[in-house]
């Protein structure tokens, strides 16, 4: 692990610094990782794991999650974004300057979507007013958040998920960057 508590960026290190897994966890990245070692983690399944964390140790479920995340990374099982399936995902956020109902009506009304959207086919599967939105995306599936952040700004966040290559990522993530910066002027 580097200085200053965080990892090393590179290959297999863990993307959250050694301080902020020992607040929320009580160890650091050092520390689960000789546990998980001994528990002979890489030979298990996910899911495995990361009951082992939480049910033995008692980490929190999204930790549990982590941890094993970057356990998987960090001994070569997974890649940066890699999902226990084999397929990757990419992850976009961001806060725009208006009401939580301005900012669902704009990005689901078929009209308003137009205009910002990337090109694809989209085919709805659920939706509940001003929290969430998903559907079949291309080749894969979204899903997108919907969250207050006071009175006259809202955060949207997109998942696009079941990405069949990791070269993927970068241009799905590109595309949704370019989608939401559109979204923006539209709301401006």
């Amino acid at each position: 692990m580097a200085g200053k508590g965080q990892a090393a960026k590179g290959a297999g290190a863990p993307s959250i610094s050694d301080e902020k897994v020992k607040a929320a966890t009580g160890r650091n990245w050092m520390g689960w990782f000789v546990i998980l070692n001994r528990a002979n983690a890489n030979a298990r399944p996910h899911k495995e794991v990361a009951t082992l964390l939480k049910e033995k140790y008692g980490v929190p479920p999204w930790w549990s999650q982590m941890i094993t995340v970057e356990y998987e990374r960090a001994r070569g099982g997974r890649a940066l974004n890699e999902r226990p399936g084999g397929t990757f995902s990419v992850n976009v956020t961001k806060v725009f300057p208006v009401p939580l109902p301005a900012l669902f009506k704009a990005v689901t009304d078929p009209k308003k979507r137009a205009a910002w959207f990337p090109k694809g086919t989209f085919e709805e599967s659920s939706k509940t007013e001003n929290k969430y939105w998903r559907g079949k995306w291309k080749n894969g599936r979204i899903e997108l958040g919907f969250y207050a952040k006071g009175d006259a700004k809202s955060q949207l966040t997109l998942e696009s998920s079941k990405l069949a290559k990791a070269e993927d990522v970068e241009k799905e993530r590109a595309a949704w960057k370019k989608a939401f910066e559109k979204l923006g002027g539209l709301l401006a």
